[in-house]
């Protein structure tokens, strides 16, 4: 499977040319304690190993394609502390590569192919990722490491890969599919465990609590950090805080996911705490449920996401101004303020590239939601979708959101 994905790779990689792909380190806490490891995911998708200080190397040269792969040495005496790093014959075996070398022996091995392999070209470029979401982030490994190697050799060129990965990722494989629908079915479960708990008075924590439990349980991480947010708090886009009671009659917003093997879940669910709608609430709810069914109904190959999220605000320009909430200058950026859709993957926010038309096997969010803060009502419903030859398919349909649908599974569970 990963071989398959480097020869992807190699086929969009220009002649005589070279790639970088780091695993990334953890950053030092204090002392000898590190924050948690988490791996390059292009790195992680074209081998398939997420340990640390990992190199690999694949380069097109001269008509052919090389991989190398550098990890670090074993350590006996490591070993008894935090465990053995990985063996040679297991990285080859994970990453179907066969050239396994340490760490130490990149910069011998990078002289071989500049001095030999390339014959005194003028010019051999040299891919590695330079994505950068602020000017002031700290650099990369990439970034440092190829800083260094442009210092010993001048003549190269650097380019970034990453509008290429992110091609390559956008179109997720069989395996990817089937992992992905596996976090999406635990999420299921882990909001439905949530639901049967909930009640009047109960506190946001109490909540991500029921639904952690079953993440645990599942051998899953977390996609993101959880946003479980009742009453007012649900009209703030990325509330985290998950710390406040949620008062009976509330409606509580939940934006998470369970991350499978590094495939990432992504989902909005909206509720009653108490288990039914108050008639407002129902109403702005099932205004978001029709723009949500309205807006998997428009996918298909061809479309950006830009004319996904404008269809949707055409349909929130005419079911607004229905109900009065267009009145006296208001916009529907007073109700409405994000994109109705983001990539997903091993990011939950994963690669994209502007302006992009979809294709079968794009697997994207469609999450539309208003959020009247001076009635304390925040909703989102947010699905994952597969792009298929004609529309796409539902990945998340069986977690419930039909309004009538919530109320039965919830009046199931009574607490005082």
């Amino acid at each position: 499977m990963y071989q398959k994905r480097r020869q992807r790779f190699m086929e969009k990689l220009p002649d005589n040319s070279i790639a970088l792909f780091f695993s990334g380190k953890a950053p030092y806490k204090v002392g000898d304690e590190k924050y948690p490891f988490s791996v390059d995911r292009s790195y992680y998708w074209m081998t398939g190993l997420d340990k640390e200080n990992m190199i690999l190397l694949v380069g097109n040269i001269q008509g052919m394609t090389y991989e190398y792969l550098f990890i670090e040495p074993y350590d006996e005496e490591l070993a008894k502390w935090v465990g053995g790093r990985i063996l040679p014959e297991d990285a080859s075996y994970i990453s179907e590569i066969e050239e396994i070398y340490e760490v130490g022996d990149l910069w011998d091995t990078l002289s071989s192919i500049f001095s030999r392999m390339f014959n005194n070209m003028e010019k051999i470029d040299v891919y590695a990722d330079f994505t950068k979401q602020e000017a002031f982030q700290e650099d990369s490994e990439a970034i440092r490491f190829s800083k260094e190697l442009l210092q010993r050799y001048p003549h190269i060129n650097l380019l970034n890969v990453a509008p290429i990965m992110a091609e390559l990722r956008m179109i997720k494989d069989e395996d990817e599919i089937k992992k992905l629908t596996k976090a999406i079915s635990i999420t299921k479960e882990a909001i439905e465990n949530m639901m049967k708990h909930a009640h009047g008075g109960i506190y946001e924590n109490e909540l991500e609590a029921y639904f952690d439990f079953v993440l645990k349980m599942n051998q899953c991480e977390h996609s993101f950090s959880s946003i479980i947010a009742g009453g007012k708090n649900a009209t703030i886009l990325h509330y985290d805080d998950n710390n406040q009671k949620v008062k009976d009659r509330s409606l509580v917003l939940c934006d998470l996911g369970a991350s499978y093997q590094y495939l990432n879940a992504d989902i909005t669910r909206t509720f009653p705490v108490n288990g039914k709608f108050t008639k407002r609430q129902r109403q702005i709810y099932e205004i978001v449920l029709k723009g949500n069914k309205k807006i998997i109904e428009m996918v298909k190959p061809g479309l950006t996401l830009k004319d996904l999220n404008n269809a949707l605000l055409t349909f929130y320009q005419e079911e607004l101004s229905a109900i009065g909430l267009l009145k006296h200058g208001k916009q529907i950026s007073d109700y409405y303020w994000h994109g109705v859709s983001h990539m997903l993957g091993l990011e939950t926010h994963d690669v994209s590239i502007a302006g992009y038309k979809l294709k079968p096997g794009n697997v994207f969010t469609i999450e539309p939601g208003l959020y009247l803060e001076d009635e304390n009502i925040g909703i989102r419903i947010e699905d994952n979708v597969l792009v298929t030859e004609d529309g796409c398919i539902n990945l998340s349909k069986d977690i419930i959101k039909e309004p009538d649908e919530i109320e039965a599974f919830m009046s199931q569970f009574q607490y005082k």
